[in-house]
Parts: structure tokens; sequence; C-alpha cells
């Protein structure tokens, strides 16, 4: 756990308040939730370190794979 939050940059950060932002919106605001929410929890999940989203055989090629 503390290896992923040495890996955790600015950007990350940033993306990720992003998606929480898009999250608010979409859960508290109840504008557009349909498009809103899986966006927001997809850019969160993609910007964590060492989750392996993105990677070739990663987690998102399960969940993509219909």
């Amino acid at each position: 756990m503390i290896m992923g939050f040495s890996l955790l940059t600015i950007e990350n950060i940033l993306k990720i308040a992003v998606g929480a932002g898009l999250l608010w919106m979409g859960i508290k605001e109840e504008y557009e939730p349909l498009l809103l929410v899986p966006i927001g929890f997809g850019t969160i999940l993609v910007n964590i370190p060492l989750a392996g989203m993105m990677e070739p055989d990663g987690r998102r090629h399960y969940v993509v794979r219909a």
C-alpha cells in the first residue's frame, strides 16, 4: 500500500478529483446519472497506482470483454 502511495502523482490526484466530481454531479445533483456515474467510477479506477486496470491482460480486459 505504501508503494502505491509513493507512485501517486499530481496528475493522478487531479484525475481522481475529476472522477469524484463527475460522481458527485451524477449522484448528488442528478445531472445525467446514467452517463456520469460510470465515467466517474472508471476515471477513479484507472488512475489508482498499481491497480493494473490498463495493462494488456489487466482487470479492464475482463470487464470490457462482453
